[in-house]
């Protein structure tokens, strides 16, 4: 007697955001997480300091992992700072006694981040501290320092000057009568962890920069600035011998634009989520990990694909449903699992999917999920906050609006006359590029030589917005537009 395979609809693929996940599913995220590229093993270990990935390439789910993974732990410590909300570009205007510049913001970075390592370390009971360490701790305490928000705290210290009231008399240091700024807590702080010994491995880890769109060139400094006080605080903990590591988990194309002479080094403690190489076949690892979610509930299924996915199509160059549902996500674990999600409501049931439940999967994904996808990655883009939200409204009808798939940035000018500059119009194009939403096409005569999108990793290709641009897969179906 054949036994029919559970029904699609009582399978757990996963939630589109990690939080949310940890909170309703965290079995999910423990017996059912793919440590894809060795991420969490690297941060656990103190090798990576960044993970690297576009928004939906499964960043938080590293992070939320691991800290369901040490909860309950004596000897591992996971601490989260999200900057979701955060005053990022306000660090650049803290008042640390230096000129305006990367040092001063980096040497602003380097003091919150301090100030939570010494946090993390003041709760390990293994620590081998002295009675000084104690009274700082009281110290920074009373000056408000040791908390878990600091936004209110940032906003005062960029506009009214940052001066803490501390009695360091204990360490021999007479400020009594006169309040102290970041760099002089900084040094008490750097003393104070040469003075501490523990086993036990601590992580802080900073989250939320998703949300951070890099709207004002403060923000691009303030980002530089942390991403090398990451780097300092993290040698300095090294050079100590302590097992405390800071990482960060960053937008690929943000860190890889940061002005810096020194960012390419830092490349070597960077785990990039780049899930193209394995491809759209059903042997990607994208179909790999959907495999270990769905396995933590329904043991008994071998491979997804080949249970549910197994029917022949003929869908333009597609014979195989899991190449054709993987075309239309941008090779990201969120598409996959929001495309999946619609299938379960298109398709319930345990028989094996047919072709038309799959073309209408893709359509409903394409149209619920993907489109506004798309648009909430351009939220923020344009530095100018006047009429904002009204031109990339209007640059994003202009691309829903042409007449093929294939379009030019000349084809948008004619809608966007007198609604967008030349320079609004080329910083959303890039940005649609940098989000796979626009490939990029290269013409020989009157063939096509090839098409690259960013998430692509076969042939490097620079964006330039003189180029003809092709329209993802889903934007295609969800617009019904024509490929000619």
């Amino acid at each position: 007697m054949v036994v029919k395979p559970p029904p699609i609809r009582t399978l757990h693929f996963g939630r589109l955001d990690a939080s949310d996940e940890a909170t309703q599913d965290p079995e999910l995220l423990l017996e059912g997480y793919l440590d894809y590229n060795q991420a969490v093993y690297k941060m656990a270990s103190g090798l990576a300091w960044y993970i690297l990935g576009p928004k939906g390439a499964g960043k938080s789910a590293v992070f939320e992992h691991l800290r369901l993974k040490w909860a309950g732990r004596h000897d591992r410590f996971f601490g989260v700072w999200d900057l979701r909300g955060f005053p990022v570009a306000d660090v650049t205007q803290i008042h640390t006694g230096q000129s305006v510049g990367p040092s001063r913001t980096q040497s602003a970075w380097e003091f919150l981040l301090l100030l939570r390592v010494f946090q993390s370390i003041s709760s390990d009971n293994g620590l081998d501290a002295s009675e000084e360490f104690l009274s700082l701790r009281k110290e920074l305490t009373k000056a408000g320092l040791l908390i878990d928000d600091w936004k209110l705290s940032v906003s005062r210290w960029s506009s009214s000057g940052a001066s803490f009231k501390l009695n360091l008399g204990f360490l021999g240091l007479d400020v009594e009568n006169r309040p102290v700024g970041p760099l002089e807590v900084t040094a008490v702080l750097r003393n104070a962890l040469e003075r501490v010994q523990t086993t036990n491995r601590h992580i802080i880890s900073v989250d939320g920069l998703d949300s951070f769109f890099l709207e004002t060139n403060d923000d691009w400094a303030s980002l530089a600035g942390l991403v090398h006080a990451i780097e300092s605080t993290n040698r300095f903990m090294a050079k100590l011998n302590l097992p405390i590591t800071v990482v960060a988990a960053i937008r690929t194309e943000a860190f890889e634009s940061l002005e810096s002479t020194d960012s390419n080094k830092l490349k070597s403690h960077a785990v990039y989520l780049d899930w193209s190489p394995s491809g759209v076949s059903a042997e990607s690892k994208l179909w790999t990990l959907v495999d270990t979610k769905v396995r933590v509930s329904r043991p008994e299924i071998g491979k997804f694909t080949s249970t549910y996915l197994g029917t022949d199509i003929g869908q333009g160059p597609y014979s195989r449903i899991p190449d054709y549902f993987l075309a239309y996500t941008r090779l990201l674990p969120r598409d996959l699992v929001a495309l999946l999600t619609h299938l379960q409501e298109v398709h319930p049931g345990s028989t094996a999917v047919t072709e038309a439940e799959a073309v209408l999967t893709v359509q409903n994904y394409a149209e619920q999920y993907f489109v506004g996808e798309i648009a909430n990655n351009l939220a923020g883009i344009l530095p100018d906050r006047v009429g904002r939200q009204r031109k990339t409204t209007a640059f994003f009808e202009a691309v829903k609006s042409v007449q093929a798939a294939e379009f030019t940035m000349h084809d948008l000018q004619a809608d966007l006359d007198g609604e967008l500059s030349d320079a609004e119009l080329k910083l959303l194009l890039r940005q649609m590029f940098e989000i796979g939403a626009i490939g990029l096409r290269t013409r020989n005569g009157s063939s096509i030589e090839r098409t690259d999108f960013k998430y692509r990793k076969a042939t490097p290709v620079a964006f330039h917005p003189r180029r003809i641009f092709l329209l993802h897969n889903a934007l295609i179906a969800a617009w019904n537009k024509s490929r000619a």
